[in-house]
């Protein structure tokens, strides 16, 4: 499988990842206020073994570009870990999706019973609720249809991860991970660079909600990859998002993936492989921030900004 090869033609590798585990109690992670912060960090890992537990001092934090006191590494218990889970799809995307239901569905019912599940459709500009947020696997996996596939439906894939950012369907603390079905086009944006104002806003929305963006491309029936440039752009816009919120981005060259299998199973293991990280951050507002690894070829991946608010 050729990964993700394409995309970083257009864009520096922010800092990799995939990662290990935290506990129920260490999750509060959904309120940053000023004097201490959290992100959620992955460890990235040679798939055929688990990688050595993630320690204090295997980190170093930047924010804003000063060094950040880390004040504690937690790993996340994936099969005890509240999680919230949304699969969104694009509505344009081709109908031979269908064949990729069946792997879909396995996935979601084998998630642990502290994982809830949405499923989405982009239709408009907008999240549309297909299924929301459940427990019930079985219920959330008989909720994944086929697409309709009426070209331009979706609007910008990047309005419809933004109004779920705005409107997340719960309001109870969890890991919050989304996993998109898309091509990643814009077509409210046309032109031939990297500087998408509905992709930079969608972003944005995505840290603020404390959202791990996953995605994986698929060709639909507006563009989809009828140019190798606009498939080039799509898979780039969908890398920086990865980036940017600590998620990744699954592609199979310029083409739509043959099986979901191989690149749901990456996706496991980087939930997996997963920490909750505190460190200390005086101001508020949005914040950047820079993850590093001091290990030799330990890679990791976090979001690239935060929002610290102030205390109440």
């Amino acid at each position: 499988m050729k990964t993700n090869r394409i995309a970083s033609v257009f864009l520096v590798a922010a800092i990799a990842g995939s990662g290990l585990a935290i506990q129920s109690s260490a999750m509060a992670q959904t309120e940053n206020v000023a004097g201490q912060a959290q992100v959620i960090v992955t460890v990235n890992a040679n798939q055929s073994k688990s990688p050595a537990a993630l320690q204090q001092s295997d980190i170093t934090v930047k924010v804003k570009g000063r060094p950040a006191a880390v004040e504690s590494v937690t790993p996340i218990n994936d099969a005890n870990e509240p999680t919230q889970l949304v699969f969104m799809f694009d509505e344009s995307a081709r109908s031979y999706l269908a064949l990729q239901i069946p792997d879909l569905k396995k996935f979601i019912m084998a998630l642990p019973p502290s994982t809830e599940v949405a499923v989405a459709y982009m239709n408009n500009g907008v999240a549309v609720m297909a299924q929301k947020m459940t427990a019930d696997h079985k219920k959330a996996a008989d909720s994944l249809r086929l697409t309709n596939g009426i070209p331009g439906i979706t609007g910008s894939p990047y309005f419809c991860l933004s109004d779920l950012a705005k409107h997340w369907p719960s309001q109870e603390k969890a890991r919050r991970v989304v996993f998109m079905v898309t091509n990643g086009e814009d077509p409210y944006y046309r032109s031939r660079d990297l500087q998408d104002p509905y992709l930079a806003a969608a972003i944005q929305d995505s840290q603020k909600a404390n959202l791990l963006v996953y995605s994986i491309y698929f060709r639909n029936t507006f563009g989809g990859g009828s140019t190798s440039f606009s498939t080039l752009m799509g898979q780039s816009y969908l890398q920086r998002l990865a980036n940017e919120t600590g998620g990744q981005f699954y592609s199979m060259a310029m083409s739509s993936p043959v099986s979901f299998e191989p690149f749901l199973k990456q996706f496991k293991q980087s939930l997996q492989r997963q920490y909750l990280l505190t460190f200390a951050a005086s101001n508020t507002g949005r914040q950047t921030v820079q993850v590093q690894s001091k290990v030799s070829g330990l890679k990791l991946t976090a979001p690239k900004a935060i929002y610290v608010e102030k205390n109440s």
